[in-house]
């Protein structure tokens, strides 16, 4: 027997009739005259009641049912192409990636759009998954839409390593022609969403982002979650009194405190300078040393 949908081998599998091929189920649910027996709300008693015939194939209903009331027992999906079928299951992670972050309507759209022009150029390749494809598109995305998220924290939220996601990102938006989205980044909202952990002090937030800004100059870094926290404890350490440990605005960034000492290494480097002590922000802002 073949199936009408699929013409695949019709098999009895657990009492009825289905497709190999597409699993099609073919079989009747109640044979023709079969009876049971039901309760008689009026009688107060059962009785047997005859169920007119039912079949299950490619429509759910009356056999002499016509037009839209025939509704196809098949999933949509094996109607589809390979290819058809490989973008639903790309859009199916788009979506869980977006969701993670409450991207909006728009940022989404733009991620479905861009999907589909990498694919349209051939830029994707079996080496990168499903969830490192839609990784690196989420990030450009943030990066593009300007929300406050670090390379490291997408990486910890979507559970894909942060060079992968770094790596497939950078293919991604050199062929999008979106390159630039990794030259400009909000600092301000970035330091103000870490900070906030821990001090709700404005002035020492905005000192961070002068400090990054003139830092940048000398040396353009991008902002990691690492060298983030490298320049808030600088603006900690040209404080009079120290309020937070290197600990507590490790935490706050959620890096390692090994992280924060060699990141503000790093800046005294670049600043030419052995330790902030005696300098304020302005100073070192100012090229006082």
């Amino acid at each position: 027997m073949k199936c009408d949908e699929c013409k695949g081998e019709v098999v009895e599998l657990q009492g009825e009739l289905s497709c190999e091929e597409c699993g099609m189920v073919s079989g009747k649910v109640y044979e023709s005259g079969a009876k049971e027996w039901e309760y008689d709300s009026k009688s107060g008693k059962k009785q047997r009641v005859k169920h007119a015939d039912k079949e299950l194939g490619s429509r759910i209903g009356h056999e002499k049912m016509k037009g839209a009331a025939k509704l196809r027992r098949l999933a949509t999906i094996f109607s589809l192409s390979p290819e058809q079928r490989l973008l639903k299951k790309a859009m199916f992670f788009i979506n869980i990636a977006s969701s993670e972050f409450q991207l909006s309507d728009c940022a989404k759209t733009d991620m479905k759009n861009y999907y589909t022009e990498l694919r349209q150029k051939g830029v994707l390749n079996s080496k990168m998954t499903m969830e490192e494809r839609a990784g690196a598109l989420v990030y450009i995305i943030l990066k593009e839409h300007g929300y406050a998220f670090t390379l490291k924290e997408v990486s910890k939220i979507l559970d894909i390593p942060s060079k992968r996601v770094s790596k497939i990102s950078r293919v991604f938006a050199r062929v999008l022609g979106k390159s630039y989205v990794f030259a400009t980044s909000d600092v301000g909202r970035l330091l103000e969403k870490f900070c906030l952990k821990f001090t709700e002090d404005r002035s020492y937030i905005n000192s961070g982002v002068k400090l990054f800004t003139y830092i940048n100059k000398l040396e353009p870094h991008h902002p990691t979650s690492g060298y983030l926290a490298g320049i808030i404890y600088a603006v900690e350490t040209t404080k009079f009194t120290k309020t937070y440990t290197q600990k507590n605005i490790a935490e706050a960034f959620g890096v390692s405190t090994l992280t924060l000492r060699l990141n503000f290494k790093n800046i005294l480097t670049i600043l030419g300078i052995d330790n902030t002590y005696g300098l304020t922000i302005d100073d070192i802002v100012e090229g006082i040393r």
